[in-house]
């Protein structure tokens, strides 16, 4: 599964790269330009997103049982943006992921709301920014460009986001290897 989630990370990093690239802020077509893409750049980070939740709930379903990774399978053929941090919580519930129990800790935790806990730590303090807003900011900038064609969010803020909400996704794809 990490060959996954890196590829598509890769994939990501290099598609930012060849973008800031090819556009400068010299000219006010081109800050249109680069406002414009920034919304399709969420939409294109929230779809890989999902294609990553996806196939880690299939590849998990794998180790099951041939016939509950097809009914997975067929379930999330349509993912379509169910991957809010609820939806998350919810499929390390319902697939069954260890329990995670002590002091302080809310029922029904499992092994991805510990790991959650612990990556935020780290992640809130190296770049200062709060990986759980920053992953559902990419969801307003999506939906606002999605549904209405325009976004408030520069190219920046969007890739600056991802590289802190991708952290949400990485926690994800280790709980469901861990179990």
């Amino acid at each position: 599964m990490n060959e996954v989630v890196e590829e598509n990370f890769r994939h990501i990093r290099k598609l930012a790269k060849d973008i800031d690239f090819q556009l400068d802020d010299s000219t006010a077509a081109d800050q249109q330009l680069r406002n414009e893409v920034a919304g399709m750049f969420a939409v294109t980070i929230v779809a890989t997103y999902e294609g990553i939740v996806k196939s880690t709930l299939i590849d998990y379903a794998a180790n099951f049982h041939t016939k509950y990774r097809a009914h997975i399978e067929k379930d999330f053929s349509r993912l379509n943006a169910r991957i809010s941090l609820d939806d998350l919580r919810s499929y390390s519930r319902s697939f069954g992921l260890s329990e995670w129990t002590g002091k302080g800790v809310k029922k029904n935790s499992t092994t991805f709301h510990r790991l959650l806990n612990e990556k935020k730590i780290v992640v809130d303090r190296r770049f200062r920014t709060d990986m759980l807003l920053s992953y559902k900011n990419l969801f307003a900038w999506r939906n606002a460009y999605a549904h209405e064609r325009s976004t408030t969010a520069t190219f920046k803020d969007v890739y600056e986001s991802h590289r802190v909400a991708q952290y949400v996704i990485r926690t994800f794809a280790a709980a469901f290897e861990e179990g």
